[in-house]
């Protein structure tokens, strides 16, 4: 019997609605969601911070149109999202049935030509969106994005296959391009001038540094590479002193950062850094199976990114806490 009479027919979004939404849940890579919704929340919270600071009241007209923006933005980052983890997912299926047996394409859930179908989708209503809200910014943003993404997955370039090249496609989109280009875009629809603040650079950097710290947790997600515990362990301690030096250097320099809650800053990196500390000495050093006492690599890689996606809360409520 092939192994297409074993796979499962298909899903219908028309027979099926609800298997088939989890099967698209599963598609978008949640994590990614979450993130690229929280990055969008977190740069839109700095820009009003600037736009409407403490003690100024916004009147009804301004918080419509920023709501406006703000939602007319996260659909154009959902579509831009869900193109790149789809476009990745339909040419690593054979790669995925060994390492991800659980995403849509390759438990048979969509097809090929379904999943095909979503990114043209997702990479059509990205561009129009981007054209119907009329900002350079964005337009710019959503089309660095599409060609890095596209350059990533697809030959003739298919830049995974180099691991450097790799890791910086995906620090120059989601530490640069998104919270640079974001917040122009959110910067110029509330009335602000076109320019980057210092704690929106503060945020990149911190963003670029969580970036790489994910990026070489990565390596130990991947089965197709052979690692060593030696090299294990140097992936862990570069991973325990990228973020601590990360972490140490904010509560530091917040007193020089503008325009944002000092001691808010200060204290809720002081935080983080202890429990990244106290779950860093609970990872698995080893290569084989973790026991209940320590957290799996998988398990640290989630917490990696948790913490990334935290930055996105704690620095615009500094910011409007100022």
């Amino acid at each position: 019997m092939t192994k297409s009479a074993l796979s499962p027919p298909s899903l219908n979004l028309l027979q099926s609605p609800i298997p088939w939404l989890r099967a698209f849940w599963k598609f978008s890579r949640p994590h990614t969601i979450v993130g690229t919704s929280l990055s969008v929340l977190g740069l839109f919270g700095i820009a009003w911070a600037t736009r409407h600071p403490a003690g100024l009241s916004p009147g009804t007209f301004d918080v419509w149109q920023g709501i406006s923006a703000l939602w007319l933005t996260w659909l154009v980052c959902m579509c831009t999202n869900i193109y790149i983890v789809g476009l990745n997912q339909i040419e690593d299926v054979a790669a995925d049935h060994v390492e991800k047996p659980y995403l849509p394409i390759a438990t048979g859930e969509f097809s090929s030509a379904q999943a095909k179908m979503l990114v043209g989708i997702a990479c059509s209503g990205a561009i129009l969106l981007a054209v119907l809200s009329q900002s350079l910014y964005l337009m710019v943003t959503v089309w660095l994005s599409l060609a890095i993404g596209t350059a990533y997955s697809l030959p003739p370039l298919r830049l995974k296959r180099f691991p450097l090249l790799a890791s910086f496609c995906t620090l120059l989109v989601r530490g640069a391009v998104v919270n640079l280009g974001i917040y122009l875009h959110v910067a110029s629809q509330l009335g602000l001038l076109p320019q980057v603040p210092g704690r929106v650079w503060v945020l990149t950097l911190v963003v670029l540094l969580f970036s790489s710290a994910i990026a070489l947790l990565k390596k130990l997600q991947d089965a197709s590479y052979v690692i060593d515990d030696w090299r294990i362990a140097k992936i862990l301690r570069s991973v325990w002193w990228l973020l601590t030096v990360c972490y140490i250097s904010l509560i530091l320099t917040a007193p020089l950062i503008s325009a944002i809650n000092t001691e808010f800053l200060a204290v809720t990196h002081g935080l983080a850094l202890g429990y990244f500390w106290y779950l860093s000495r609970q990872v698995q050093l080893e290569s084989g199976n973790a026991s209940s006492a320590y957290m799996s690599h998988r398990e640290y890689y989630q917490f990696i990114w948790k913490l990334l996606f935290i930055e996105y809360l704690i620095f615009p409520t500094a910011c409007l806490l100022y």
